[in-house]
């Protein structure tokens, strides 16, 4: 009776333990003649087995194919004795033929198996040469992409974290080296400066058009790459495979997750993204005329709602330090004898998930400074802030890099790029001086 894939590769796995067993006994010996023998006999079978394993794939794959539901998602279609490929839009035959890693701790595994000299490669693998120059280079000196179901298992777990700053912003994904946008020049909602000079007349009957030209930018999108490099020890990836797994892919999410959030709040732009704390359009709210330090007063909060460009205001968030949260708990506005609570816990009378200020939700991040220091409180909307990521996040690992600590290496590399879409605050159309943006702070009470 034929073996299943199954048997065939713990047979296969059994014949390599002995050949190393073997291996190790003869050690910097000369072998003996039976030694010797034998070693050759568990090689050829190896090779055996590797043809074998090979050969009942390529037989599943076709059945797989052979099997796989392809239907069509025009009805119509369906009943046609004439189709093509372009017809069934709703299977990805491709997709549903290649084979998965179920998790991160699995593909280590298999790596390790396939870098130890004549182990196994498993076919899932898709190996990533390393690329000098010349060509491509041996497996010593490459690595192992960990496939497109593992990376997204990592953009899916970014996506979800509660803090996620990138997932509000105006996201792109940049196919090039970098994305260039023509964005309006304006920094006046006076008439003329509307758009960067847009301007509209009423018209008369008969009445010749005035043409306007107005001002341009250009908002450049370049990503940079962000890396996360960490090591496993040989031991701990022998005996705690699917636990690894899920832990690593938890603390590359957090770390990737951690770094582009600090970016798109604190970055200095040089070689990774604009921060909205060093962006031209942010405005400062001054503090109340002997105001004590590290406090927040309920004016110093209106003082920044009356600064939020109103049409800013439907999408607007308060990110916060959670240092702040007391501070906020104490705030009142007056109303007759009594008073309202300036801050709605989530749950409260807000009824909502987040709490809230203004009716606008409050997100406790950690990027956000101290009590006291501009950035402690920030009122934004963040779909004023645009970003640039190529691809998802690119996922890899080698036992080579660290192979005489018994360690196995891992790589996540992300690209993002990001910056306000504005370069400065805007003067409102009526009303005071002071002028208005979708990004406001309040100034240092140090």
């Amino acid at each position: 009776m034929a073996k299943s894939l199954a048997e065939l590769r713990d047979e296969r796995a059994s014949a390599l333990n002995e050949l190393e067993a073997l291996n190790t006994e003869i050690g910097d010996d000369a072998p003996t003649a039976e030694q010797e023998s034998k070693f050759d006999e568990l090689d050829k079978k190896g090779d055996v087995l590797d043809s074998a394993i090979k050969r009942l794939e390529k037989v599943q794959q076709h059945e797989l194919r052979t099997k796989a539901p392809v239907t069509s998602t025009n009805p119509q279609r369906q009943t046609d004795t004439e189709t093509n490929s372009d017809e069934f839009s709703s299977i990805d035959v491709g997709e549903t033929l290649k084979p998965r890693f179920a998790d991160l701790g699995e593909l280590a595994l298999a790596v390790r198996k396939a870098c130890i000299p004549n182990g196994t490669r498993d076919s899932r693998l898709e190996y990533q040469a390393a690329i000098d120059g010349a060509g491509a280079k041996y497996d010593s000196e490459g690595g192992f992409l960990m496939g497109s179901s593992i990376s997204a298992q990592i953009w899916d777990g970014l996506n979800a974290t509660p803090d996620n700053l990138l997932g509000m912003t105006d996201n792109y994904t940049v196919e090039g080296e970098s994305l260039t946008f023509n964005a309006n020049a304006e920094t006046s909602r006076a008439t003329g400066s509307r758009y960067g000079g847009t301007r509209g007349y009423w018209l008369a009957e008969g009445d010749q058009m005035t043409r306007t030209e107005p001002k341009w930018r250009q908002v450049k999108i370049e990503p940079h790459q962000l890396g996360v490099l960490s090591s496993v020890t040989d031991k701990l990836l022998r005996g705690s495979g699917i636990a690894l797994g899920q832990y690593l892919t938890k603390a590359a999410v957090e770390e990737i997750n951690f770094m582009i959030g600090d970016a798109i709040m604190n970055g200095s732009g040089a070689g990774k993204p604009l921060g909205i704390l060093n962006s031209g359009c942010l405005v400062s709210v001054a503090k109340d005329t002997g105001q004590a330090a590290k406090t927040i007063t309920t004016s110093n909060i209106v003082n920044m709602w009356s600064r939020m460009s109103a049409r800013a205001r439907a999408g607007a968030i308060w990110l916060i330090n959670q240092d702040i949260e007391p501070q906020l708990f104490q705030l009142s506005l007056d109303v007759g004898t009594g008073g309202l609570p300036v801050y709605m816990p989530p749950g409260g009378l807000s009824q909502a998930p987040y709490s809230t200020i203004f009716n606008r939700p409050v997100i406790a991040t950690e990027y956000n400074a101290t009590l006291g220091t501009v950035g402690d409180i920030i009122l934004c909307n963040p779909k004023y802030y645009v970003t640039g990521t190529k691809g998802g996040v690119e996922t890899a690992l080698s036992i080579h890099l660290y192979f005489d600590y018994n360690k196995t290496a891992f790589r996540f590399l992300f690209e993002v790029d990001g910056q306000t879409w504005l370069n400065s605050a805007i003067t409102p159309f009526k009303g005071t001086s002071n002028t208005q943006s979708p990004f406001v702070a309040l100034a240092s009470r140090a």
